[in-house]
């Protein structure tokens, strides 16, 4: 039996995809993730031109301007989009405890013993951001997160002094929803058109089966390279494609309390603790668990239409299965 949220990390993930950018010289770059296309087609080498004009000054970010100065491409400072993701991944339940208010020792009597629990979870989630420095981006997230668990339980004993088998093999699916709330940041450099990225979350979420809310931190490191071509749409600049590889690590609360009238048991289970013959009063559900694995690998890709729009797409595999895009608008 499962009551497990890590979903969560879904629309945390989705804070991971940012974009990026280097600057047109031999330097290091110190900055840019959300790339931007600005300049001519060509420079005076006659290759593709992705500087920004040093003119457009904006108080965001600090220091933009003396970047500019250089010749570094720095994007829009303030950005807002919108994010979808799909997760599946495995987690492991340790422990199942109850605890009824009319019967101080049903967590010694009643035992679980649970199988293999996947979950499965959709997040929508909304994103403002801003460049405080070149290479410093501070974010917001709300979203909106709902999805399923299922678990194999292998059996339910009741022990009164003889074992009472009270449910075996049985099929459990928990469905779940809940709001999610948060803010991270984002730290990116680059030399030439390589570039490289770290990124930090920390959310909450609360969930409609739970009591309290679920906390996650989610990390996600990536190293890329970025391609120039000539303008999709003339007048707006360059387009460009980005491409990564990285990885991303999970920490999520692992144990959780709630009311057992607000799961759907299977009929079995379900029968025993609301059995007249017990009287057991009102029944909490006590879980703790952990996921299978924390690390998972990740390839995306960035296309910047316009100077002010762009779309991501992230897949994760190796031990966590997921699908991340989102649209962005730069301002």
């Amino acid at each position: 039996m499962n009551f497990s949220n890590l979903n969560k990390v879904v629309f945390t993930a989705s804070l991971l995809a940012t974009g990026f950018s280097y600057a047109d010289s031999d330097r290091p770059l110190l900055s840019l993730s959300v790339s931007q296309s600005g300049g001519t087609a060509l420079n005076s080498e006659g290759s593709l031109d992705t500087r920004t004009p040093a003119s457009q000054s904006r108080v965001l970010p600090i220091w933009g301007d003396e970047a500019r100065a250089r010749g570094y491409d720095l994007p829009e400072p303030f950005g807002a989009s919108y994010s979808y993701m799909n997760l599946r991944q495995d987690i492991i339940v340790d422990k199942i405890g109850f605890e009824a208010s009319e019967w101080a020792a049903m967590s010694d009597v009643v035992t679980v013993d649970v199988g293999h629990t996947r979950e499965k979870s959709e997040t929508h989630l909304l994103k403002l951001d801003s460049w405080v420095f070149p290479f410093l981006n501070l974010y917001g997230v709300y979203g909106r997160t709902k999805g399923t668990s299922s678990t194999t339980i292998n059996q339910v004993v009741a022990d009164f002094g003889f074992p009472i088998q009270v449910a075996q093999n049985e099929k459990f699916n928990l469905d779940f929803k809940g709001n999610t709330y948060g803010a991270g940041f984002t730290l990116a450099g680059g030399y030439n058109q390589f570039f490289g990225t770290f990124d930090l979350n920390y959310t909450k979420t609360n969930l409609d089966i739970l009591d309290g809310d679920i906390k996650a931190l989610v990390i996600s490191p990536r190293v890329g390279y970025e391609f120039v071509f000539s303008p999709l749409i003339s007048g707006q600049g360059n387009t460009k494609l980005q491409v990564w590889t990285g990885a991303m690590y999970q920490d999520i609360t692992q144990r959780f309390k709630g009311d057992v009238s607000k799961l759907s048991l299977p009929s079995k289970l379900n029968d025993f603790l609301n059995s007249p013959d017990l009287d057991i009063g009102n029944v909490k559900f006590d879980v703790e668990q952990h996921l299978a694995h924390k690390w998972n690998q990740t390839v995306g890709a960035r296309l910047e239409v316009t100077r002010n729009f762009n779309v991501i797409t992230e897949l994760g595999f190796n031990n966590r299965n997921s699908f991340f895009v989102s649209g962005e608008f730069r301002f």
